[in-house]
């Protein structure tokens, strides 16, 4: 409904899903080019922050501030890490419009989360380790056996491997290596599609 919380909420779900609108390198404004990139939130909090082992967001206003090497971590610390790592970029100021709408979202989708708690499915899907202790000498190898499977005895390979390679090669390079790498780093990935998810 309408009213100054609500509109809040509203601007910091569209920071979220549309960041580089905003926020990015490229934002409609540029004295609000904060992003060093066009990345949005949502390119790592997948589904606005909503979908679980995707790092989403309903437990995180709840979980802050914490205590990191004894040193306390606000939310707004928390975003701005985002804002300098993920998005490659500088600090939102802390008393600034966009900083309290991504707060009040985050508070929002956190709604009921209790206080000091990581709800299930918080974080990213665990990573089983390899069974075999990693060998830089077997790695040429290794390298060179895979090569072969892929290219086959000609060194193009197989026609439908060069058809698929066609097809997926016009697609982004992050949508490329996100559908081809293991389940673990594929589940929380969005499906595909013909728009590049990365510049």
């Amino acid at each position: 409904g309408p009213g100054a919380e609500n509109d809040l909420i509203r601007y910091g779900h569209e920071l979220v899903v549309d960041t580089p609108r905003f926020i990015g390198r490229s934002a409609e404004d540029p004295a609000m080019a904060f992003g060093g990139n066009d990345l949005s939130c949502q390119n790592c909090h997948l589904n606005g922050g909503l979908k679980p082992f995707a790092a989403p967001f309903v437990s995180t206003a709840a979980t802050f501030p914490m205590l990191v090497d004894n040193k306390v971590v606000t939310l707004p610390d928390r975003i701005n890490s985002c804002m300098r790592l993920g998005l490659n970029g500088k600090p939102l100021p802390e008393d600034s419009r966009e900083m309290m709408a991504l707060i009040a979202y985050l508070k929002y989708v956190g709604k009921d989360s209790p206080d000091g708690v990581r709800l299930p499915g918080s974080g990213l899907m665990p990573i089983d380790l390899p069974g075999d202790v990693p060998s830089a000498r077997a790695g040429p190898s290794s390298m060179r056996n895979i090569a072969r499977a892929v290219t086959g005895r000609t060194g193009k390979g197989p026609r439908s491997f060069r058809r698929r390679w066609a097809i997926t090669s016009r697609r982004s390079g992050a949508r490329t290596a996100s559908t081809a790498g293991p389940g673990w780093a594929r589940s929380p990935m969005p499906p595909p599609t013909s728009a590049p998810i990365c510049p």
